[in-house]
Parts: C-alpha cells; sequence; structure tokens
C-alpha cells in the first residue's frame, strides 16, 4: 500500500522526463505499479530527449565502469603472473648470468667481425645485463668503445639519446665514437614515441680477441653437447 503523495510524486518526475527505472530506484516502487500509475502520461518530446539522453549516458558510464573493472583485471593478472616468473626463476647464481648471457651473445653477438668482441641492441635492459655479464669475464666498463646508430629522423635528438646512455649505463663521452645516422622506414606510432626511441648501440670491447674465442668456443660446447 502506498501512500497518494508517493504516486503524485511519481507522476510529477515521470512528466518531468525521469526513466521508470530512475523513478523506482528513489520511491522504492516498482516498475509495474509505476507503470500503471503513468499509464495515462504522454510525454513531451523534451522528456522523451532527456530520458534517452540520460539512458545513453548511463550506457556509457556502464561501458565505461566495465572497461575499466576489465583494466584492473588485467593489470592485477598481469602483476600476479610476472610474480610467478620471479618465484619459478628463484635466485640467479652467477653460471645462471653466464648462461643467459651466452645466449644473448649467440643471438647479437659479434662471431664473425674480423676477432672483434661486440654486442648490439637497443634495448637500455638488455644492455645492462651484457655489462654485468662482461664483469663474470673480468671486463670493465673502461675497456668499452660504444657507437650509437640513430634513424636520421631523430637527427636533432643525438645529444638526449647519447645523454640517456651515458647516465643510464654510467659510462663516459670519451668512450663514445662518432654516431651513424641512417635512414630506415620507422614502425608506425615511432614518430609519437620520440621520448622512448634511444636508437641502436653497439658495445665493443677493446683487445677483445682473446675473450671472444673463450666466448665462442663455450657457445660450440653448448651447441654440440
Amino acid at each position: 500500500m502506498y501512500y497518494p503523495q508517493i504516486k503524485e510524486t511519481a507522476r510529477s518526475m515521470r512528466k518531468g522526463g525521469v526513466s521508470l527505472g530512475d523513478i523506482s530506484k528513489k520511491l522504492h516502487v516498482t516498475k509495474s505499479t509505476l507503470s500503471f500509475w503513468c499509464k495515462d502520461i504522454f510525454l513531451k518530446k523534451s522528456a522523451i530527449l532527456k530520458i534517452k539522453t540520460k539512458g545513453k549516458a548511463k550506457s556509457i558510464m556502464g561501458l565505461l565502469r566495465y572497461s575499466e573493472s576489465k583494466r584492473k583485471e588485467r593489470i592485477e593478472r598481469n602483476i600476479l603472473q610476472r610474480r610467478e616468473g620471479v618465484e619459478m626463476l628463484g635466485k640467479i647464481s652467477n653460471r645462471d648470468m653466464l648462461m643467459i648471457g651466452l645466449g644473448l651473445y649467440w643471438g647479437e653477438g659479434y662471431k664473425y667481425e674480423n676477432g672483434e668482441l661486440g654486442f648490439t641492441n637497443s634495448n637500455p635492459y638488455m644492455i645492462r645485463f651484457y655489462f654485468k655479464w662482461l664483469q663474470l669475464w673480468s671486463v670493465e666498463k673502461d675497456s668499452l668503445i660504444f657507437r650509437l646508430t640513430i634513424n636520421e629522423f631523430f637527427r636533432k635528438e643525438e645529444d638526449d639519446i647519447k645523454n640517456f646512455w651515458l647516465n643510464f649505463l654510467g659510462v663516459k663521452k670519451e668512450q663514445f665514437s662518432k654516431t651513424t645516422f641512417i635512414k630506415t622506414n620507422l614502425k608506425k606510432g615511432s614518430f609519437k614515441n620520440i621520448q622512448k626511441y634511444k636508437g641502436i648501440l653497439r658495445v665493443k670491447v677493446r683487445k677483445g680477441t682473446a675473450l671472444r674465442n673463450k666466448i665462442l668456443g663455450a657457445l660450440e660446447h653448448v651447441a654440440n653437447d
């Protein structure tokens, strides 16, 4: 049993362009009852437009809430999976480091160039790992020579890119040879990610022939084992 004033309030809200769903939530009256109360009400075009507009807004907000919920789930799932990877790996030993580095050198290191010991990559973290790996072979940072290769499109950013590598790796400017500029087609979106572009860095070890032979011998052992 509803009080008469509730019915009048419901009818007034309906005439003003409030949806039955919203009226039901506000007055705690079932939609079937509201539909009966308001069956003789003919909504004006402005009221109908108001209801439709609010309905679309609700749909959009609902979609946004759903998307945000899925995004949070994805982030949480990503974090959990990364933690699982860390736990599965456990503590990394020097031998683990040695084997990982051999794999990297096998893929990206110099194997045929006039006896030089070098490594080329564009990933800063891979380059930094390579530094740590070289330390296992008793190679000091001061014995390294760097050559930066940059796409012609980023020529004006040369100093910024070089300073990034200097700070990230903690090396000296004098260890860098003259920058090489190349003209190649960049992937779509690269022009929008100037801050992320760091070029390609070659790391070469001075007088590294003997060490290169050791590394190649280790790789041959892995390949033939």
